[in-house]
């Protein structure tokens, strides 16, 4: 089974708007990873250089995601300030299996200088109805380091249910992490309140 979702889709919760990238929120997203401080973590990245990420670089990567898109692979959504347009991050739902399954994975990530205000818990808040509904998923997973505090945060203040822990599960280099699998899933989630 594959979905033609719309694009592109705007999700409002009360201080994010999360949608595709456009070719003109280059500015805006760069500006995002620029002014990041230095890496606080292994799963942080820290600022980057800009000399990377020109414009023609920037408008491929918007191809790439509206690909991934349209495809049903991928659904990749920016996380921006409703008022003054700031990037703040991204958010992913990544298609695992589709049939008898319509399971997902959930990801987030907030630049670090943008963390610990919770716009990662509201913009999930939104996103996981969403897949619920529109890409009409049954189960969405958030795979988490058990030493990342803040993501594991994120995903106890959403109510994500904690399933257990896949050993080994992820490669960083030639080192194999442990990863701690917590759920939502559809009928029995409930969203936290914004």
């Amino acid at each position: 089974m594959s979905l033609s979702v719309p694009w592109p889709v705007r999700l409002y919760s009360p201080r994010l708007v999360l949608r595709p990238l456009v070719t003109s929120d280059h500015d805006a997203w760069l500006a995002g990873f620029t002014s990041r401080r230095p890496p606080q973590s292994r799963h942080d990245g820290g600022p980057h250089d800009p000399m990377q990420t020109p414009r023609p670089w920037f408008r491929k990567l918007c191809r790439r995601h509206r690909k991934l898109w349209r495809d049903d692979e991928c659904y990749i959504l920016g996380i921006f300030d409703r008022q003054t347009g700031r990037h703040y991050g991204h958010l992913d739902i990544y298609v695992i299996e589709r049939d008898e399954r319509q399971w997902g994975n959930l990801g987030y990530a907030i630049h670090n200088t943008a963390q610990r205000r919770g716009l990662a818990t509201e913009a999930c808040t939104v996103a996981i109805p969403w897949a619920f509904q529109a890409l009409q998923l049954h189960r969405l997973e958030a795979v988490i380091s058990p030493d990342n505090p803040s993501s594991l945060g994120v995903a106890r203040k959403l109510g994500l249910e904690h399933e257990g822990r896949r050993k080994g599960f992820e490669r960083v280099g030639s080192q194999w992490y442990d990863q701690d699998v917590y759920v939502a899933i559809q009928g029995r989630w409930r969203p936290p309140p914004l």
